[in-house]
């Protein structure tokens, strides 16, 4: 039974239960993969079936992380054997459960309008919030449930990126700002470019009408 009703693992080094952060990673790399396929089908097949069959494998796989044991719930077993090559990244696992633990309340909300067939801008709202979260967590390594676990003030050791811990106060710096700043306005400036000198309404109609062969 302590095998399906586990959460997190002991490390011989910390005193807490640990969950590998590549392994979370990964699947919500999977996972927002996944999300994004499933919602342009929406707009380029006209049907929701993909959207509510992914719907229904996220409300699966948060229930199985924070009720049974994260290790064998699907994505994480998938994202798990991708990135099996790869040193562990331990992080302790608290923070994780309550940051899963709210995807699973988004999965509930997202059950009521699947069953009921709701479509409604909530639910649609919903969708994309649970696509953010999953995307800050897998490309930033940013896990916004645990740093609102941080906020309320419990006691904690270590979660990912060490965001959580009184140390992690790295300064962005203010060349590093200037440059990024500097970087922005060049882009705008090859969007200007690019918008005025290519991609004119004349030019438009006929790329269009030469690629009907018309």
């Amino acid at each position: 039974m302590g095998l399906f009703f586990n959460f997190g693992e002991k490390i011989d080094k910390f005193d807490f239960k640990v969950i590998n952060e590549r392994d979370a990673r990964a699947s919500a790399g999977i996972m927002f993969l996944l999300g994004i396929l499933s919602l342009f089908s929406v707009y380029i097949y006209r049907t929701i079936f993909w959207a509510e069959l992914f719907s229904i494998t996220f409300i699966i796989e948060f229930v199985f992380r924070t009720t049974f044991n994260p290790r064998y719930a699907p994505y994480m077993l998938i994202g798990g054997l991708i990135v099996s090559n790869q040193e562990p990244d331990w992080v302790e696992a608290k923070p994780k459960r309550f940051a899963w633990f709210l995807g699973m309340i988004l999965g509930a909300i997202m059950t009521y309008y699947i069953i009921f067939d709701i479509i409604s801008p909530i639910r649609l709202s919903i969708c994309w919030l649970c696509l953010f979260l999953l995307f800050v967590e897998s490309v930033f390594g940013i896990c916004l449930g645990c740093i609102l676990y941080k906020k309320l003030n419990w006691k904690l050791y270590k979660c990912a990126g060490d965001v959580c811990e009184p140390t992690s106060n790295r300064s962005f710096g203010k060349r590093k700002l200037i440059i990024m700043l500097a970087f922005i306005g060049f882009f705008f400036l090859t969007y200007l470019s690019l918008k005025s000198y290519k991609y004119t309404e004349p030019q438009k109609i006929i790329l269009i009408k030469d690629l009907d062969g018309k």
